[in-house]
């Protein structure tokens, strides 16, 4: 087995594991853990994806986890009140 396909492998445990986690109401999505799992499991996935030449998926992955990086350097202030309702 490759060492790309190992990884990606890893990564997507760590996504559907950060989502599954955050849904479930067992962690929040502005969480570290969150956010790295996030990050380093979408990494690995666009790496594996850049490999294979799945480019609408290496690009999405990239997007997802640079948002992921971007949070975690940039957290946002947290509102009295949610903007959405």
């Amino acid at each position: 087995m490759e060492i790309t396909m190992i990884g990606a492998y890893v990564g997507m445990i760590l996504v559907l594991a950060a989502f599954v986690f955050e849904t479930r109401g067992l962690l929040s999505s502005r969480s570290l853990l969150y956010l790295y799992s996030m990050g380093i499991g979408e990494t690995m996935l666009t790496i594996r994806a850049g490999v294979t030449g799945e480019w609408p998926f290496a690009i999405l992955g990239a997007i997802w986890a640079a948002f992921a990086v971007y949070s975690v350097l940039r957290p946002i202030e947290v509102a009295d009140e949610s903007p959405l309702g």
